[in-house]
């Protein structure tokens, strides 16, 4: 049967393997040299989550909306169908010791708590994290065009896989490290709500330094959740793509003034007062920019007049020429009145997601029929 089917033109094949299940695809990788080639072209879309617990993964899936309770209570978590797939990876933490039964001993687990600091043990699941997603970069990094990444963090593996292995090819890159439901790791549960730690790894998925062949630069949809990559990171990576339409940050360390006027190609001089520039803006192109649950927008507060119209602070958004969709949900630095007079006044964006709903005299009142 494997000769028969090295015999089919590759277009065919590849037709054939899209709709196989991702445990029969690695399967049918492991039968020769030539198949293993195959399979790994095949693997065009991945969604590859790693956490600690696998309660802690089904309900990053359902958050994400990777995978309905249906599709999580029938084990049908991985769809072949369109050669996009979804893989759950169950890493025990560094408190987590098991016995020969597969249960973890309470005494060895209280003794692991005593030797390891929480910070050690944050570190030690985030560079296992890494581990995992540089393994299947390296497998499969070429042949992406779209990659989910849940963990708790990037690291320079990580990162270094992602900027070697991904870096012509990949259009659509997610990494999301947000996830607030998880309180009995490592991770602090306050830590979740704020940007992760700066890092020199960002460094390498923007193909800054030293390194050469290093650097994404095809991207056309950015996702990060959670991120502690820094302002000028930020705009170092989004100016190695100039394919980029979707932006999209929550909890971004990155999302700054420095960040946002580089963007929109506003200059600032001694008084922080914005100067209009000749240059194509940096975002001219982007058609989607999402700033959620972020509170560094502004480099100070803003006088808000109820009778005026003004977008002080946010004059950036004015070179947005080709912007279809600007988010501020969750953002607490700025009233939801203040956005939307800009926006009708100046910005005229087609949607706007304000930071929080406001309620005014001709606002319709939602009323439960049943206790009517």
């Amino acid at each position: 049967m494997s000769d028969k089917i090295s015999f089919l033109p590759l277009e065919v094949l590849l037709s054939i393997l899209a709709y196989l299940p991702f445990e029969s695809l690695l399967a049918f990788g492991e039968t020769s040299r030539t198949n293993f080639k195959s399979h790994a072209l095949c693997l065009r879309r991945l969604r590859v989550g790693v956490f600690e617990k696998r309660v802690h993964s089904m309900i990053s899936l359902l958050q994400a909306g990777w995978a309905t309770p249906d599709q999580l209570s029938s084990s049908h978590e991985n769809d072949g169908s369109r050669s996009d797939y979804t893989i759950s990876v169950i890493q025990p933490g560094a408190y987590a010791k098991q016995g020969l039964d597969g249960k973890p001993h309470a005494k060895c687990k209280l003794q692991r708590k005593r030797d390891i600091r929480p910070q050690d043990a944050q570190e030690q699941t985030i560079q296992a994290q890494n581990k995992v997603l540089a393994r299947l970069m390296n497998r499969y990094g070429p042949s992406l065009v779209k990659l989910e990444f849940m963990a708790y963090d990037l690291d320079v593996d990580g990162a270094k896989a992602l900027g070697t292995r991904c870096r012509h090819a990949l259009r659509y890159l997610a990494l999301r490290f947000e996830h607030p439901h998880i309180r009995d790791g490592p991770m602090r549960p306050t830590a979740w709500y704020y940007p992760a730690p700066g890092s020199t790894a960002w460094n390498l998925l923007a193909g800054i330094g030293n390194p050469k062949d290093i650097g994404i630069t095809g991207l056309e949809t950015l996702i990060l959740e959670r991120s502690g990559i820094t302002p000028w990171q930020l705009a170092m990576l989004v100016g190695k793509n100039p394919r980029l339409r979707v932006l999209k940050l929550r909890t971004c360390r990155g999302a700054q003034p420095e960040f946002l006027d580089w963007l929109g190609g506003v200059q600032k001089d001694k008084d922080d007062a914005a100067i209009e520039g000749q240059r194509l803006a940096p975002g001219a192109k982007l058609e989607v920019l999402w700033l959620e649950n972020c509170h560094r927008l502004l480099s100070h507060p803003i006088d808000e007049q109820k009778d005026s119209s003004c977008d002080e602070g946010f004059e950036w958004v004015r070179n947005l020429s080709n912007l279809q969709s600007l988010s501020f949900r969750e953002c607490a630095c700025i009233s939801s009145e203040y956005v939307d007079r800009a926006n009708k006044a100046i910005w005229k964006i087609a949607e706007v997601i304000l930071p929080y709903a406001f309620v005014t005299q001709n606002s319709a009142m939602e009323v439960d029929p049943l206790l009517s």
